[in-house]
């Protein structure tokens, strides 16, 4: 899992060199070999009813492989003709079109991510008055 303070760490390192890094080479270097979600702003189903939308973001999950100055390239997941997950297709993303990213590592998902701001009353309550 990736910390607060490996991120803090790279970002200085990053800011140290004097050639300029991109940010697929920051993810590449900060979750080489590690398990990502992607999230590019597309979704892969929105479900209506009378009254309530619900849109479900569309990710792309894969393995870091490495960054070629604004490519991001990562081993995909996928699922195959037979409906199996299955690991193995290269795909390069350009980083302007990220718009967020996170680590699989089984503390939630993009999709559980996405809140109403209704409930950042309810963060406030959790983790800001609990400080101190």
């Amino acid at each position: 899992m990736v910390s607060e303070e490996s991120v803090s760490n790279l970002v200085q390192e990053f800011n140290k060199t004097d050639r300029s890094r991109t940010f697929a080479e920051f993810i590449a270097v900060l979750f080489k070999g590690q398990f990502i979600e992607l999230y590019l702003g597309d979704s892969y189903e929105e479900v209506s009813t009378e009254q309530v939308s619900v849109s479900y973001p569309a990710v792309f999950c894969g393995k870091v492989i490495s960054a070629y100055k604004e490519c991001l390239i990562i081993n995909s997941v996928f699922v195959d003709n037979s409906k199996k997950i299955q690991l193995g297709n290269m795909v390069f993303i350009n980083e302007r079109s990220i718009r967020a990213l996170n680590q699989i590592d089984g503390n939630g998902v993009l999709e559980d991510m996405f809140l109403r701001s209704r409930e950042s009353l309810d963060i406030k309550s959790m983790f800001v008055d609990r400080r101190g």
